[in-house]
């Protein structure tokens, strides 16, 4: 089941971006990014939240700001199903594409964007905390 983010998912959420990306956007502001304007944070459950995604949907533009599935959920659509909801909410408010960072070391991630047409554009240096670069992606809509 896909809906918004809650208050009650944000401890879950960080657990989740912490295990598997390696660090989290953290309480605070996960708590504020659920109630702003032109940003769109959506779950998915089965028994618990098994994943999320976060995106910024402003000026024709959408930014992927974080997406994470649990990897005993992965390869199973999970994914798929979020960033579709993504990509519906961003023609219904007319973005023109969408982008993303993701780690260069990420072939599992790097894999999932391309299949979903999405290009390298642009290496970002030192973009993580833990000093890794990432690949600017983009998908024109």
């Amino acid at each position: 089941m896909i809906r918004s983010v809650e208050l009650k998912d944000i401890d879950r959420i960080i657990y989740l971006e912490e295990t598997y990306l390696g660090e989290s956007i953290g309480k605070e502001l996960l708590t504020e990014s659920i109630t702003t304007p032109h940003l769109y944070f959506y779950t998915i459950e089965e028994d618990l939240v098994i994943g999320y995604i976060g995106a910024c949907i402003l000026a024709g533009e959408t930014e992927v700001l974080n997406f994470v599935i649990d990897e005993a959920y992965q390869r199973k659509g999970y994914g798929q199903t979020l960033l579709n909801k993504i990509i519906e909410e961003s023609i219904k408010l007319s973005s023109k594409k969408i982008i993303l960072e993701v780690k260069v070391s990420n072939q599992k991630g790097i894999n999932f964007y391309k299949k979903n047409n999405f290009n390298i554009v642009n290496i970002r240096k030192n973009y993580y905390k833990d000093g890794s670069d990432a690949y600017l992606m983009i998908k024109e809509l």
